[in-house]
C-alpha cells in the first residue's frame, strides 16, 4: 500500500493572507514552493497509489509542521507568521478554518494508511542548497523503512545517473502517529533535476524524472 505525500506544490490561498510585503512573499513562494511535485511523482493511478496533496500554499498553512512544532518558535509552524523578515496578520476565522483544514488533511492521510503501507513524503528543494540530485529523508524511530526498502530507493535513483544522499540537506519523513507501525520515507529533489527555476518550466529532464 504506497500512499504519496505532496503537502507544498499549491500556490492557493495567498490572494487573502495578509503578508505586510506581497512582492517580496511572492518571491519567497517562487523559491520554497514544491512546483510540480503534484505531476512530476505522480504516476498512472491507475496501479493503486493513493495520493493526498495539499490544497493550499504552505504560506497559507503549512500540513508537514506538527502541533506545537518546534519551528513555531520562528512563527514557521501551522501557520506562517515570520519568514526571512516577512510578517503575517491571521484574524481568528482565518485560523481556526486553516487549522481545521489540516486537521482534516491530516486524518484524512491516516485513513488511507495501514501496517502494511510506504508513505513517501514528496518534495523538491532548490538547487543552491546542493550539488546532490536526490535526497532521502528517513525518521530513526519506528516509521524507519527496512534497509532493504532503503537501499532500493537509493540504487535506484543511483542507477538511473542521479547523486544521491540520505538525510541531507533535508532529514526525516512526515509520520502521522496511528494505532499501528508503517513504514515512511522522503524524497527530495533538487529542482534543477527537471525545472528552470527562473522561468518555472519544465526542462527536458522532467519526463524522465517522472
Amino acid at each position: 500500500n504506497i500512499v504519496l505525500n505532496i503537502p507544498h506544490s499549491s500556490i492557493d490561498g495567498l490572494a487573502t493572507t495578509k503578508w505586510n510585503n506581497k512582492a517580496a512573499l511572492l518571491s519567497e513562494v517562487k523559491r520554497w514552493t514544491d512546483w510540480y511535485t503534484d505531476i512530476v511523482f505522480v504516476p498512472d493511478l491507475g496501479n493503486g497509489i493513493k495520493t493526498v496533496i495539499a490544497d493550499y500554499s504552505r504560506f497559507v498553512v503549512d500540513v508537514e509542521r506538527l502541533p506545537n512544532d518546534p519551528m513555531e518558535k520562528i512563527g514557521q509552524g501551522i501557520l506562517y507568521t515570520d519568514f526571512n523578515g516577512l510578517h503575517r496578520t491571521i484574524e481568528q476565522e482565518e485560523k481556526l478554518g486553516m487549522i481545521a483544514y489540516y486537521m482534516g488533511y491530516i486524518k484524512t492521510l491516516k485513513e488511507m494508511l495501514n501496517e502494511h503501507s510506504l508513505l513517501i513524503d514528496c518534495h523538491s528543494f532548490p538547487s543552491d542548497l546542493s550539488e546532490l540530485d536526490i535526497c532521502i529523508g528517513v525518521n530513526d524511530d519506528w516509521s524507519r523503512p527496512s534497509d532493504f526498502i532503503i537501499d532500493l530507493v537509493v540504487e535506484f535513483f543511483k542507477k538511473e545517473g542521479y547523486k544521491v544522499s540520505i538525510n541531507s540537506p533535508y532529514s526525516n519523513s512526515i509520520a502521522p502517529e496511528a494505532n499501528f507501525t508503517y513504514s515512511s520515507i522522503m524524497i527530495e529533489v533538487n529542482k534543477r533535476v527537471y525545472l528552470n527555476e527562473h522561468t518555472l518550466e519544465f526542462t527536458d529532464n522532467a519526463q524522465k524524472l517522472q
